[in-house]
């Protein structure tokens, strides 16, 4: 049976879904070639369509809305399936509306290892109204640099072009395209192995305007005016959230998760004070870059009780409702109300006139268990007038990590329900996203392949789908190993 513990990492599924709370080692063998290094971005083409055979032209399509068909989409990652017979290369479902039909999506210069999909998102990054693809492959090979990672960019609609993005200087194990998040044009990638010289694993943030396509910038906690010190291990960007955050009005503001820094006060310190207490860094005003950033940080013990180990920033998730701005912040070893080591989720508000503010400490009270890993994955979707939801993640709770995901609605962040549609192993609610209103939550563990349950807003019981179960296709002369361990 897996647990959670505050002195030791989250054990890997037996199939092995992604590495949980810990530093990774490369989860499969390294890949028999070498990606073509670039400064910024290369082109490159999906071996699959990446929509349908006649796509619409996006007139109206919705936010997540990839073939432009009026129906908003989905986005799941199998990170360690093997395409073309190359294991752990990796590969994407794009789930159409409620599932009904699907498309796998792969890039043809992945090799053995690249784990593509480790990351997902469907957001809009240029100006045609269709929704785009960010994948994250943190394990490929760049300019010679084993596991310096990249970001493909799978445009949707018709254009059905695929850019890869790499760090300006890669650097061997880095992870680059460990998480994602995006605001319009802005795309933000996470590399939080990154070195900060000779400080291992100190984390960096890459970012990158999606209109030009040029050179990135990077954020470390070493950037003038980035509050913090870069230490061995703290993992700076594990976890992003772009958003409007308290900097310049419609300027966007990027929140970068900390989970393995250590509580230590002041000055630089590693092996020090509370291990891997985790914070987050909200970075005012990042569309241009500034000789010196505004931000601020924010430690657990600011708003809830702290303790070793509670990984606070391990996941985060932005909505928005007229002026005012929400983003969730976990830490899934956190102590949820009186109950060691059971996660909690701590909620902010920001707005035009007010900076980020804590307003809500989330838990699961006396119904959470040790080691269940609530906030183990976060996401938010807006409904319309009081109707904000977000969904917690809560993949080891239950018998046998069966797992489990609280709904929560902004307007009673107190109540919520916990909806658990699995079976003993599936670790469901490894992760979360929303499809419009419909919630997608990943189950990598179900079965051989993997799977994911769509529930609509008032569904009593969500849809399980898997590759090549129904019209998803399975992978073509492949197979699927991890579908749902990321969703977006």
């Amino acid at each position: 049976m897996l647990s959670l513990a505050a002195t030791a990492a989250i054990a890997l599924p037996a199939t092995g879904a992604a590495e949980a709370l810990t530093a990774p080692a490369r989860p499969l063998a390294a890949g028999s070639g070498t990606a073509s290094a670039a400064s910024a971005a290369s082109a490159a083409s999906p071996t699959s369509p990446a929509s349908p055979a006649s796509p619409a032209d996006c007139t109206g399509a919705g936010v997540s809305d990839f073939d432009g068909d009026g129906l908003e989409d989905s986005a799941v990652g199998d990170p360690f399936a093997n395409p073309g017979g190359l294991t752990g290369a990796g590969a994407v479902h794009v789930l159409f509306g409620r599932g009904e039909s699907g498309k796998a999506v792969t890039v043809p210069e992945t090799k053995a290892g690249d784990a593509f999909g480790w990351s997902v998102r469907l957001a809009k990054v240029d100006g045609d109204g269709c929704a785009d693809l960010l994948v994250g492959a943190p394990y490929a090979d760049v300019a010679g640099r084993t596991d310096a990672g990249a970001v493909y960019v799978v445009y949707g609609g018709p254009r059905g072009r695929t850019v890869r993005l790499v760090s300006a200087e890669p650097e061997a194990d880095a992870h680059f395209g460990w998480s994602l998040a995006s605001g319009g044009t802005l795309v933000a990638v996470g590399a939080p192995h990154e070195n900060a010289g000779s400080t291992a694993d100190s984390g960096a943030v890459h970012l990158f305007d999606t209109a030009t396509l040029g050179a990135g910038r990077r954020i470390s906690q070493e950037t003038e005016g980035i509050s913090g010190n870069g230490e061995v291990g703290d993992m700076f960007g594990w976890s992003l959230a772009i958003g409007r955050l308290g900097g310049t009005p419609d300027e966007p503001d990027l929140a970068v998760g900390v989970p393995y820094e250590n509580d230590d006060g002041a000055g630089r310190q590693a092996g020090a004070g509370k291990l891997d207490s985790g914070s987050i860094a909200v970075i005012y005003d990042v569309r241009e870059a500034k000789e010196e950033y505004r931000n601020r940080k924010w430690d657990l013990r600011e708003v809830a009780r702290s303790e070793e180990g509670d990984r606070f920033g391990y996941a985060m998730a932005y909505a928005e409702q007229g002026d005012v701005g929400y983003l969730a912040v976990s830490a899934p070893l956190g102590d949820g109300g009186e109950v060691k080591d059971s996660g909690l989720v701590q909620l902010f508000q920001s707005s035009d006139a007010q900076e980020i503010s804590p307003i809500a400490t989330l838990h699961q009270g006396a119904e959470g268990a040790e080691g269940e890993g609530y906030g183990f994955s976060l996401a938010f979707t807006g409904e319309g007038a009081g109707e904000i939801r977000l969904a917690v993640g809560v993949p080891f709770d239950g018998t046998g990590g069966q797992g489990g995901v609280r709904l929560i609605t902004m307007g009673e962040p107190d109540a919520g329900t916990l909806v658990t549609q699995s079976e003993a192993g599936d670790h469901f609610g490894w992760s979360v996203g929303f499809s419009g209103n419909r919630l997608v939550a990943g189950a990598p563990d179900r079965g051989g392949a993997g799977a994911v349950v769509l529930l609509g807003r008032n569904d009593t019981e969500g849809t399980p789908l898997s590759p090549g179960a129904g019209k998803i296709p399975a992978l073509e002369g492949a197979a699927s190993a991890d579908f749902g361990a990321a969703v977006g």
